[in-house]
Formats: structure tokens, sequence, C-alpha cells
């Protein structure tokens, strides 16, 4: 696949190219039979056919008519796809067209879609766009109309507060992931209005706001014990695409007190992954992140689940992309066989965990560490450490990760040299591994300094 009009087409389910193909000729692409042979032509040829270089001038703009074309249709499919969208821009153009009858039923329309289950952003900014519009409309055929300036504006500003808080939650939450902190001077301006106003009150402003505190104020417990009732009892007024980053939002928070030792977010924590997996709320364009993947298995391991890691782990391995299925597959099953001491079983598993994402070499290469010293085969624990440090030094790994793994290395064969009978060398080692302040697997470290 090298030129523009063939990514253009990948991105396009197959189907759609009858439709397309038959509105080429049509005014509204204003295109010609030459096109249509052109996409008829390219549509029959494998994916990698064309060459960029010493493409005829004559077919370059063809293909350059057909890009501007399909982009067309996509804008259009885009557009259809709305109902809110189309119902506003028919409102819009009868509104133009000062016709009372096709206004006043068109209206009645696109009010009763306002009725309709969901109560998110995009449900109040469309019933104050078509409020508006009413107002509009009537202004037309008389001044002084009684239109509701109040609920335009209302429903106008819940929509436009909602907006800028799950913006700001969807950015914080990536921020905090990369250490960098946004500018938030403008929801500490909002704040006070949020409050004045009683939009808190308001499932699609609360939650978001209740995010953004979890995420500001992790140790203030209040706020996510108030947005997961708000969750539970407002489920129903959210689209799925948006429910999933509202469970995200819990699902992160859990994962950072069971990260930090609190063991009472840990049911919690694997309640809402569990949840979420059943509702699809975990999936991306139908595939579910094999991090996630690793993540629900290691948290059902550490609360002692091994059966539950285990049907969880087969149960959902069918939404993992194709190429990532085998790797992630067997790194989960190492990780219970690894748990509950099988440790054979373990190995033979990582043997086909093979995989070109650093991150998940690095899980594997450290469960290997953990078996050798276990089972105390010392001289493959130096030789696996050694590698490990020289695939660090290797591989092109994001700044904290290298140093996290390399902590691994470096306290590991501390733990290789440490005399057991040295009270306060072990006192001394323990004491580092506690201050380190990037060491995954800190635990088992710890563990093994006390044992």
């Amino acid at each position: 696949m090298n030129t523009k009009l063939e990514h253009i087409i990948s991105t396009l389910p197959k189907d759609d190219f009858a439709v397309i193909l038959s509105l080429i000729p049509t005014k509204l692409m204003n295109g010609s039979i030459k096109h249509v042979q052109y996409l008829q032509k390219i549509l029959e040829k494998s994916p990698s056919s064309t060459a960029t270089k010493n493409i005829p001038v004559e077919d370059r703009l063809i293909m350059s008519d057909l890009c501007r074309m399909i982009e067309k249709y996509i804008v259009i499919n885009q557009a259809l796809s709305s109902t809110e969208f189309m119902e506003k821009s028919l409102l819009s153009h009868y509104r133009s067209s000062e016709d009372d009858k096709l206004f006043s039923e068109h209206f009645q329309r696109a009010s009763k879609q306002c009725s309709k289950d969901l109560k998110n952003a995009s449900y109040f900014q469309f019933v104050s766009d078509i409020q508006y519009e009413r107002w509009q409309f009537d202004q037309l055929k008389n001044r002084f109309s009684n239109a509701e300036a109040e609920d335009i504006i209302t429903h106008s500003e819940v929509a436009f507060i909602s907006k800028k808080l799950m913006e700001i939650v969807s950015l914080a939450h990536q921020s905090a992931l990369i250490s960098k902190k946004i500018n938030t001077d403008f929801i500490d301006f909002l704040e006070p209005y949020i409050i004045r106003k009683k939009y808190l009150d308001i499932p699609c402003v609360s939650l978001y706001y209740y995010a953004i505190k979890m995420i500001y104020e992790p140790d203030e417990q209040m706020w996510f014990e108030r947005f997961g009732k708000d969750l539970e009892e407002n489920t129903a007024f959210f689209p799925a695409e948006e429910l999933k980053t509202l469970y995200f939002q819990a699902i992160n928070y859990c994962i950072r007190k069971h990260n930090l030792g609190d063991k009472a977010f840990s049911q919690q924590l694997l309640d809402y992954y569990i949840t979420a997996l059943n509702r699809k709320y975990l999936l991306t364009n139908g595939y579910l992140s094999k991090n996630t993947y690793r993540n629900i298995n290691t948290i059902a391991i550490r609360m002692g689940r091994y059966e539950d890691a285990a049907q969880i782990s087969t149960d959902n391995v069918q939404y993992l992309r194709k190429e990532e299925k085998d790797g992630a597959f067997n790194f989960n099953m190492a990780n219970i066989f690894y748990a509950k001491q099988q440790y054979q079983d373990a190995l033979d598993a990582l043997r086909y965990v093979d995989s070109d994402d650093h991150l998940s070499n690095l899980f594997a290469k450290t469960l290997m560490l953990k078996i050798y010293f276990e089972t105390k085969q010392e001289r493959l624990l130096d030789s696996h450490l050694d590698a490990m440090q020289v695939y660090l030094t290797r591989k092109k790994i994001i700044g904290y990760h290298k140093t996290n793994y390399s902590n691994i290395v470096r306290y590991t064969r501390k733990l290789m040299r440490l005399n057991p009978y040295d009270k306060n060398a072990k006192n001394k080692l323990a004491k580092n591994i506690r201050d380190e302040k990037l060491l995954p697997d800190r635990d088992w470290l710890l563990k093994q300094v006390v044992e």
C-alpha cells in the first residue's frame, strides 16, 4: 500500500465501494466514467501493487479526484450517522425558508428526539440548538417571542461545561502518565459557578467533575465514592463510548490505590473490570488492549482467584488483535502457573511469549527472573540478569521504564550477594528497597530479603 488513494480505500468496508462507484458519475461527486474505471482497476489489484514512482500525470490527477470524492463520501456518511446533526440541519433549512408548516412539523419531530433516554452533553447541546432555532424562527414572525431564553442558555451551559470537563479528564489522565501537569486554571475559575448553579445535580457534569477531583485529589476518597454512586445510578443516560471513558476513570483510580497497597480497592477494581468487560466498554474498535488483558489477570491473581484469572483470560483472548493473542494468553497463563508455584509450566508458557513490545518482553523477563531466583538456579539467574541488562541498554525504552527494570536487576544482584545471617545487611537492603522511588515488584524483593 503506497498511494494516498490506497490508504483511504483501506479505511472503508469493501461493501461501501458499490455505493461509491454508483455515486461517482452523479452531480454530487462530479466524476466521469474514467474515474469509475480507474477505481475499479485499483480495487481489483493487491493492496501493495501500486508503486508511487513513475505514475503518469493523468493518472495522478484521476487519483487526486478519487481521493476527494471518497473523502466527500466519508463526510456524508458520518453526517448521516448522526441523527442530531440531520435534525438540526433540516430545522435550520426550514427556518431559513420561513416555511411554517415544515418548520413546525420538523420541530415537533426534533423535540421527540430530545425525549430519548440519553442525558449527556450532546443531549443538552441538541436541546439548546433546536430551542434556539425555534427562537430564531419566531423572531422572523414576531419580535416579541416568548421563547424560554433561560432554558436555551442553561442547556447550552451544561453542554459546554460537560464537554470541557470531559476533555480535561482525558488530557489530565494522559498527562499524569507522563508526569506533565496540564493547566486547570479555567476549572478553578468555573468551579464556584458550577456549584452555585447546582450543576452537580446533573450527571454529565458531576461525573466528570468528580473524575477530575479523583485525579488531582486522590487521597480524598469521597470523590471516588460520589463518582461511583453517580455512575451506578445514571449508566442508562450515557452512550457506550462515553461509558468507556467513565469506567476507565474508576478503574484507573482503583489501580493507583491498589498499587499503593490499599487492598480494599482490589475487589472494587476487579468488579469494575469484569463489569466493563461484560459490557464491552474495554474494547476499542472491537479489540481489547493486551495491557488491559494482562492487568485484569494480574489483579485476579493477586487476590488468589486463580480460576477466575484463567477463565477471564480464556474468555477474552478472542478480543485481542490476531498478532497479540498467543503471546498475551501465554503470558497470562505463565503468571497463573507462577502464582501456583508450577514453575516449569510457567517457563514452558513463557517460551511462547514473543513480542515486539518492549514492556511485554520486560514483564516476561521479570517473571523468569523470579522463577530462577525462587528455584535457586543461580547460574541461569546470573546469565539472565546479564541478558536483561544488555536488553535494557540496547533497546530504545522510555526513560522511567528503563530505570524501573534496571533497578530490579540491580536489587536482584544484591539479593544474590546478601548474607542471610547478616541482620544489619538485610535491614539496610530492605530500607534501600523501600526508599527506591522507581521500583516495580517492590513487595517481591522485600519478601526475598525477609526470607
